[in-house]
């Protein structure tokens, strides 16, 4: 069960949103709702999460 390059995206999009998430937590503190900036970070997430789990093509045994 070998990462492919699809799963390396998810992974570091991943990364990047958490460093990212701690820099902008140390710097604001959210005083507003901002709801676009949210409803954008969970899609991030999840598109990160998905093609983190993404399935290759090598996994598939038939």
């Amino acid at each position: 069960m070998g990462m492919s390059f699809i799963n390396w995206i998810g992974f570091v999009m991943l990364v990047l949103a958490l460093i990212l998430n701690e820099l902008f937590l140390g710097m604001t503190a959210w005083y507003e709702l901002n709801l676009g900036a949210i409803v954008v970070g969970i899609v991030y997430l999840v598109v990160g999460v998905s093609l983190s789990l993404w399935p290759s093509p090598r996994d598939q045994a038939a």
